[in-house]
């Protein structure tokens, strides 16, 4: 199975681990599966450091991608053209977070199931995210 990471699944991996679900920790330890992380996560966790909304501990959006680089299998996920010109197809009266949008709208566009914890996103599996937490 193929899997995109909330921003948050990555933060909770990173620093509190222990808010992970059981099924998302058994998805995240199994070696079959193929776990993507976006770059609009990293990009969403550099504006919130940079404007102090994010606090990583005294690390930077840097050390945390390069941890998990180094720590895990896990592959980048980036932003296609097709992705940003056709996002409007999205409602966007369901979850107001553009960062989220564009992570629910890859993983849409790319067969992949999204990891979050955000019950908000489960209304647009009624389009078919498929979604697990």
């Amino acid at each position: 199975m193929k899997y995109l990471l909330d921003t948050h699944v990555i933060l909770w991996m990173a620093y509190e681990d222990h808010k992970l679900s059981s099924r998302a920790r058994a998805i995240l330890l199994e070696p079959k599966n193929e776990i993507y992380l976006s770059v609009v996560s990293f990009w969403e966790m550099s504006l919130k450091f940079q404007s102090g909304k994010l606090d990583l501990k005294g690390h930077n959006p840097e050390i945390v991608k390069a941890g998990f680089v180094q720590n895990f299998d896990f592959q980048e996920l980036n932003l296609e053209m097709d992705d940003a010109l056709t996002i409007y197809k999205l409602d966007s009266n369901i979850h107001k977070d553009p960062f989220d949008r564009m992570m629910i709208w890859q993983s849409l566009r790319h067969g992949l199931t999204f990891i979050t914890a955000d019950e908000n996103i489960n209304r647009y599996q009624e389009i078919g995210l498929k979604v697990v937490w």
